[in-house]
C-alpha cells in the first residue's frame, strides 16, 4: 500500500495509549541519554570514529566506582604497614601529642624530630591540625588510641576513594569511556596506590589534592558563553563553572598544606589556562578581550587560593612562637642548606634508575604503559590522525571565528605531561624516597590508561590495513582479548604484591598487637587483680588464664560455651591501671627504631626508649612536656597573635620548646639512649643466617638468643630481602643463572607459593623480648 502523500516516507506514526505517560517519559529520558552520550563522544579528546554509529563503550557510574574503590581502600587501611619511618616520627607522633595528654615521665610521650624544633621549623603543624576535628572528639569520648589510628586511616581511605572516583569519571568523560575503565583498574589494583592512599604523609595529601585538581582541570579550559570574546557552538563541551576554582584551590592546598614542590604538577594546567585556546572559539577581533578574560579569571582564582596560606601561617607561627611559614622554610632548606654541609642528601642518595625499579614493583605492567603514553601519542598522530580530528564546528551566522579551539592532540599532550614532568624532576635529584613519587601515582594510572587505549586503536588500524575490512575489525574479539589480558596481568601482579608485602613485613604491627592484646593484660591481671571484670574473674576461678587466647576469644565472640548461653561475654582487661605505675613499663627499640609504628599502637602507661645500635645518625627525641628546656621567645607579632588567637593552640608550651641535642646535619646525639638492662621489653629482629656470615656486632648482639637475660614473648616472620638471594653455582650456564635470579626476585617481590621453584627467601624472627629481671615477668617464672 502506498504511503499517503501528506506523510513523509522517512516518518512513522507512534500511537500512545492514554495513561502511558510514564512510558513516554522513560523513552524521552533514554533519547536524551543517547544524545548526551553522542555529544560526549564528539567532545572526547580521542575520537572513536570507527564506532560513531555503535553503542558507546560501557563505563561504571561514579557511585559504582566509589563503592568498588572503598572496599579496596578500607582493606589497605586495616592491614597495610607503615613503610616509611618519616610517616611515624614526622606525622603520627606529632598528632599523638595534640590528641592525647602526656603521661608520667616518658610514658605515652611521643617523639619529636629536629624538623619540629623552632630553630628549624620546616614541618608544618597545619598539616597535623587538619585531622583534629576527627581525632579530638574521638579521644574526648574515650575512644582508644589504636581505634583512633585506624579511624584516621579510614578517613584517608574514604577521601582517596572519593577523589579517585571523581578522577576516573573525568578521564572517562574527557578521553573516552575505555580510557576511564583502564585507569580505574590501575587505580584499584596497583600496589602503589593501595599503600600510598592511606599513608599519613603530606605526599599522600598532595596525591589526593592533585587527583581532585585533575578531576576538574582534565576538562578543557573554557570561558562562559556569556563572555563577549568567545562564540558558543553546539559541538563544544559545556562550560564548567567549577573547573578553574576547584583545580586552583586543590593545587594550592597541595603545595601549601602538603609539599611545596608539588606545584610543579600544576604547570601544564597554568599554561593551558593562560595561553592556549583549549575549547574556546575566539570571535573575530576579540583576541585581546579573550586574553584579558582568561588572565583575570585565573589571577582571581589564584588570589583566592593563596588565602589558604593565611591559616597555615597563623598555625605555624602560634606553634613555633615566631613568624613561620613552613612551606617557605622547606624550600629554603632544600635549596640552600647544602652550602653548609646539610641538606636532604645526608639521609641517603640513590641512582637515577631508582624510581624505574620502584615503580615497576608497585605498578607492574602499568608503569611501562605510562612511560609509553607519549611515544604512542606521537605514533597515533602520525598513523591515526583521525583520532584527534575535532567534529566539524557549526558556524554561527554573522560571526567569523578567526581562532579555532586548540587541537585535540595538544590538549591530550598537556594532560599526560605532568607525570613525565614529575618523574623527570625527581629522578635527577640525588635524594630519592618512594613517598616522593606519591603525588603522581594517579597520573601514572591515567597515562597507563591512555597507552592501553592507543595500543588497542593502533592494533585496530593495523588490522584494518591488513584485512582491508573495517567490518571484521568491529566484530573481532582480538582487541578485547589483548586489553583484558594486560589488565588481568596487572590485577594479578598487584594482588600478589600487596599480599607479599603483608606476609613478609607485617611483624612490627603484630608484635605491638600481641604486646597490647596479650602481654600487658597478663601484667594487669597479676598486678591489679581487683580491676578485673566478673567474666575474667570467673575464668581465674575455673583455673584458666585471665587472658583468653585468640581461639578462646573467637569462640566467645560466637557465643559458644555452656556459660555463654549464646551471648558473648566481656573478656577484655582494662589497661588503664598501668598509667598509675610510679615507674612505667619500658619498651625499648635498638636497631629496629625505624620500624617503630607509632605511640598510637602503644597503650598509655608504657614508655618507649632507644638503646644504642650501629646506627650513627640523629634519632628522634621525646617532646619536652615537663618544661625542662627554654621556650622560643615570642616577637611582637606573635604576642599579638597569642592575645587574639592563643586559645586555639593550647600546646604552645610544648611545641615552642627549644630542646638541646637537635641538629640538621644528621649527627648522632648521645642523649637519646638508655641501657638495655633498664628495659622491661625489647623489640628486636633476629637474623641467625647473618651471624654465620659476619661477626657479632658490639651494639647489635642477638638478644633473642640470650636466654639467660631475655625471654621470647612473641616472634613473627620477617623477610630479609638483602639475603634472599639464590646460591649460584659457577659451573651453571648463564641462562640457568639468570632464571634462578629472576625466580628469586619474583619470590621476594610477590607472594608466591613456597614450593614454587626458585624460592630463596630467608626470614628472620621479629621478636618481642621480656627481660628476665623485669618486675613484669610472669609470677610462675619467679
Amino acid at each position: 500500500m502506498a504511503t499517503p502523500p501528506h506523510i513523509p516516507k522517512d516518518q512513522g506514526l507512534r500511537f500512545q495509549r492514554p495513561g502511558n505517560a510514564a512510558y513516554a517519559k522513560a523513552a524521552a529520558a533514554k533519547d536524551a541519554a543517547a544524545a548526551n552520550a553522542l555529544l560526549s563522544r564528539r567532545n572526547a579528546l580521542f575520537q572513536d570514529y570507527a564506532r560513531a554509529h555503535q553503542k558507546p563503550a560501557w563505563s561504571p557510574s561514579i557511585s559504582a566506582a566509589f563503592r568498588f574503590l572503598i572496599i579496596i581502600r578500607v582493606s589497605s587501611a586495616m592491614y597495610s604497614v607503615i613503610k616509611d619511618c618519616d610517616e611515624t616520627f614526622g606525622y603520627w607522633e606529632p598528632l599523638h601529642l595534640l590528641v592525647f595528654p602526656p603521661g608520667k615521665h616518658h610514658a605515652s610521650v611521643p617523639f619529636q624530630t629536629w624538623e619540629y624544633s623552632p630553630q628549624f621549623a620546616i614541618r608544618s603543624w597545619a598539616f597535623i591540625a587538619q585531622y583534629l576535628p576527627l581525632t579530638k572528639p574521638l579521644a574526648y569520648f574515650g575512644v582508644g588510641k589504636r581505634q583512633i589510628f585506624f579511624a584516621v586511616r579510614l578517613l584517608l581511605a574514604f577521601i582517596s576513594s572519593f577523589v579517585d572516583a571523581r578522577f576516573y569519571k573525568a578521564v572517562a568523560d574527557v578521553f573516552s569511556a575505555r580510557v576511564g575503565r583502564y585507569c580505574l583498574m590501575a587505580l584499584a589494583t596497583s600496589a602503589g596506590v593501595y599503600e600510598a592512599s592511606i599513608a599519613f604523609l603530606p605526599s599522600t595529601f598532595v596525591m589526593h589534592a592533585t587527583t581532585l585538581a585533575f578531576s576538574a582541570c582534565l576538562y578543557p579550559a573554557r570561558l562562559p558563553s556569556s563572555d563577549p570574546s568567545v562564540l558558543s557552538n553546539p559541538s563544544q563541551r559545556p562550560f564548567r563553572s567549577e573547573r578553574l576554582l576547584l583545580a586552583t584551590l586543590s593545587f594550592a592546598a597541595g603545595a601549601i598544606i602538603g609539599w611545596p614542590f608539588a606545584i610543579i604538577l600544576a604547570l601544564p594546567y597554568v599554561l593551558e589556562q593562560l595561553f592556549l585556546r583549549a575549547d574556546d572559539i575566539v570571535a573575530n577581533g576579540k583576541a585581546s578581550n579573550w586574553t584579558v578574560s582568561r588572565w583575570s579569571t585565573a589571577i582571581g582564582a589564584a588570589v583566592l587560593a593563596a588565602g589558604l596560606a593565611i591559616p597555615a601561617f597563623l598555625i605555624d607561627s602560634l606553634a613555633y612562637g615566631k613568624l613561620s611559614f613552613a612551606p617557605l622554610n622547606t624550600v629554603l632548606y632544600n635549596l640552600f642548606s647544602g652550602r653548609r654541609g646539610a641538606g636532604p642528601e645526608l639521609y641517603g642518595t640513590e641512582p637515577f634508575t631508582y624510581y624505574f625499579s620502584n615503580l615497576l614493583l608497585n605498578f607492574n605492567v602499568f608503569f611501562p604503559l605510562a612511560l609509553l603514553s607519549l611515544p604512542l601519542l606521537l605514533i597515533s598522530a602520525r598513523f591515526d590522525p583521525r583520532r584527534f580530528q575535532r567534529p566539524v564546528l557549526e558556524s554561527k551566522k554573522g560571526h567569523a571565528a578567526v581562532e579555532q579551539p586548540s587541537s585535540l592532540f595538544s590538549l591530550a599532550l598537556l594532560r599526560i605531561a605532568p607525570f613525565y614532568l614529575w618523574f623527570l624532576v625527581l629522578s635527577i635529584q640525588a635524594h630519592k624516597e618512594e613517598r616522593f613519587m606519591y603525588p603522581a601515582y594517579t597520573l601514572l594510572c591515567l597515562n597507563a590508561g591512555v597507552s592501553l587505549y592507543l595500543l588497542r586503536t593502533l592494533a585496530e588500524v593495523a588490522f584494518v590495513k591488513v584485512t582491508k575490512s573495517p567490518y571484521r575489525a568491529s566484530k573481532s574479539s582480538l582487541f578485547t582479548t589483548m586489553t583484558s589480558s594486560i589488565l588481568a596481568a596487572g590485577l594479578l601482579l598487584g594482588v600478589l604484591r600487596c599480599v607479599g608485602q603483608l606476609n613478609n613485613y607485617h611483624s612490627p604491627f603484630d608484635v605491638l598487637f600481641h604486646f597490647e592484646g596479650y602481654e600487658l593484660p597478663r601484667v594487669v591481671a597479676e598486678l591489679f587483680p581487683e580491676t578485673l571484670n566478673a567474666a575474667v574473674q570467673q575464668r581465674i576461678a575455673r583455673g584458666l588464664s585471665p587472658v583468653a587466647t585468640k581461639e578462646e576469644k573467637d569462640y566467645n565472640d560466637r557465643g559458644y560455651g555452656e556459660e555463654n548461653k549464646g551471648v558473648s561475654v566481656d573478656l577484655t582487661i582494662d589497661l588503664s591501671p598501668l598509667a598509675t605505675l610510679d615507674t612505667p613499663v619500658r619498651l625499648c627499640y635498638g636497631k629496629e627504631w625505624h620500624r617503630f609504628p607509632t605511640h598510637f599502637l602503644v597503650p598509655a602507661g608504657v614508655e618507649v626508649e632507644w638503646i644504642k645500635s650501629e646506627f650513627d645518625g640523629i634519632l628522634p627525641k621525646h617532646f619536652d612536656v615537663i618544661g625542662s628546656s627554654a621556650v622560643q621567645p615570642a616577637d611582637g607579632v606573635v604576642k599579638a597573635l597569642d592575645a587574639a588567637l592563643g586559645w586555639t593552640w593550647p600546646w604552645a608550651t610544648v611545641t615552642r620548646r627549644i630542646q638541646s641535642g637537635f641538629n640538621d646535619l644528621n649527627r648522632e646525639e648521645a642523649d637519646r639512649y638508655v641501657e638495655a638492662n633498664t628495659c622491661d621489653y625489647l623489640v628486636d629482629l633476629d637474623l641467625p643466617h647473618r651471624s654465620l656470615a659476619s661477626k657479632e656486632s658490639q651494639y647489635e648482639p642477638r638478644y633473642a638468643t640470650m636466654s639467660e637475660q631475655w625471654d621470647r614473648v612473641f616472634c613473627g616472620a620477617f623477610l630479609d630481602a638483602e639475603f634472599s638471594r639464590p646460591v649460584v653455582d659457577p659451573r651453571d650456564s648463564l641462562p640457568s643463572k639468570v632464571v634462578r635470579k629472576v625466580a628469586a626476585a619474583l619470590h621476594r617481590a610477590f607472594w608466591l607459593p613456597k614450593a614454587w621453584p626458585g624460592n630463596a627467601n630467608v626470614y628472620g624472627d621479629y621478636c618481642l623480648l621480656r627481660s628476665r629481671e623485669s618486675r613484669f615477668k610472669p609470677a610462675s617464672s619467679s
